[in-house]
């Protein structure tokens, strides 16, 4: 069992240690996070930060996949507590009182836990929970009458929770006539806690440390729902570890739609596989022949118009309609999202998905090779690369002539399972750089890849 903690500006590294020494530290969480750990039955997950405006927030369906996959999820103090209360149906257990306060309904706003923070985690702005903790708190000290930190309370969430300081508070009292209590609850909490979302972070390690529930080893029941949409395929994909390089399977099948030139014919095949027990029938190009009739779709009934968004102009003359048609329906395979025959996993792809060598070193490469001219030169991002040297690069790969019409062009990257040229080219984004220094390497041209960025 392995206990993995998300945490940041609610609590240091060093009470996390002495609470669970045996414990695996990381930042506030952010969404794919924690999908990248491939985690397993019985490991513990304990959500206590999480970051949400610089970043896409953990998605409520990514802990649904922990959940099913019969890992523990706890949360608790900022992030973790949001989540907690949303998902404690589903079997994420809550702790502390903030959790408490979502779970009933007492708190409903997510800016209850917000603060601006540093890049190194120390945090700028105070929490509304903990302001509101600390007029609670010196009202039942005596120091402030419970109408006074009401009030102050509500002048504190009308501060934007990027300026929600004590200072800023300092401000807005006067215009509101509450300069006396303010300064009165501000004396209290030199020496007095008010850090509810610390007391929170504290009572979870306490209770992991003392071994609480692991993961469950029973599937949930709420898993035969159809809960598992086509972002949850994608986010699996993109962020699951699918060997022991830790590389997601996502990036390795898309480095070999761009770079493996079977890639077509095994896509072809992996198609037509799909349609066979749709109808019953063990020939995969009969089967689709058979299930495009039962659909009522006849080459002969498409318009012109129709029949060139998916066929070259050679096709079209040359073909026969049996292959247009085999070749129309390998092409719009991935129009519908809903239909797994784009694979999540290695298990899904089957023979679609050929284990390489060379794949993930290719892959592996390439970001590095992204990092590392990144870090070198901030705006020489894989999201400035030129979209016109991608185009030339895939067009030289897949044997294109550089003047390939449109068509020919969307045709190729659709037999490559994307959804047109443009598709593959962005795709591209991620491993174009690693490709050209590669080709720059073998050809022993040191430098000829230092203008790929203009």
């Amino acid at each position: 069992m392995n206990t993995h903690i998300f945490a940041g500006p609610t609590i240091a590294p060093a009470p996390i240690r002495a609470l669970l020494p045996e414990a695996v530290l990381h930042p506030p969480i952010r969404h794919g996070d924690a999908l990248r750990l491939g985690l397993e039955a019985g490991d513990r997950v304990l959500i206590i930060d999480g970051l949400w405006h610089q970043s896409l927030p953990v998605r409520h369906k990514e802990i649904l996949m922990l959940l099913a996959d019969g890992v523990a999820v706890f949360g608790a103090a900022s992030m973790g507590a949001l989540r907690a209360a949303e998902l404690a149906p589903y079997g994420m257990v809550g702790i502390g009182r903030i959790f408490q306060g979502f779970r009933d309904g007492h708190l409903d706003a997510d800016d209850e836990v917000a603060v601006l923070q540093c890049p190194d985690g120390k945090a700028l702005t105070q929490a509304l929970v903990n302001l509101r903790c600390a007029f609670q708190r010196a009202a039942t000290a005596r120091r402030i009458t419970d109408e006074e930190a009401a009030a102050l309370t509500e002048l504190a969430r009308a501060v934007p929770y990027t300026r929600r300081t004590w200072i800023a508070l300092g401000r807005a009292v006067q215009k509101a006539g509450l300069r006396e209590a303010y300064e009165k609850a501000g004396i209290w909490r030199c020496s007095n806690s008010y850090d509810q979302k610390r007391e929170d972070a504290e009572t979870a390690l306490r209770l992991l440390a003392r071994g609480p529930a692991e993961g469950g080893t029973t599937t949930p029941a709420w898993c035969a729902e159809p809960w598992r949409t086509s972002f949850v395929r994608y986010w699996s994909a993109a962020y699951s570890p699918a060997t022991d390089t830790g590389l997601p399977f996502l990036a390795l099948l898309q480095h070999q739609q761009l770079y493996d030139p079977g890639f077509p014919r095994r896509w072809r095949a992996h198609v037509l596989a799909h349609f066979a027990p749709i109808v019953g029938s063990s020939d995969p190009e009969a089967a689709l022949a058979r299930h495009a009739a039962r659909l009522g779709l006849d080459i002969a009934d498409l318009s012109a118009g129709q029949l060139a968004y998916w066929l070259t102009p050679e096709e079209l003359s040359r073909a026969d309609r049996h292959e247009q048609l085999v070749r129309l329906l390998v092409r719009s395979a991935r129009l519908d999202d809903a239909w797994p025959v784009y694979p999540c996993s290695c298990q899904e792809a089957g023979a679609l998905f050929t284990p390489s060598a060379g794949t993930a070193q290719h892959v592996a490469a390439a970001l590095r090779t992204n990092t590392s001219t990144e870090t070198a030169d901030p705006r020489h991002s894989i999201a400035h690369l030129n979209p016109a040297r991608i185009a030339a690069h895939l067009l030289h790969r897949w044997g294109l002539p550089p003047d390939a019409v449109p068509a020919r062009r969307d045709a190729a990257a659709r037999d490559r399972a994307f959804r047109s040229f443009a598709s593959a080219v962005e795709t591209d984004r991620t491993f174009y750089l690693g490709a050209v220094t590669s080709a720059s390497a073998s050809a022993g041209s040191a430098g000829a890849s230092a203008n790929v960025l203009i």
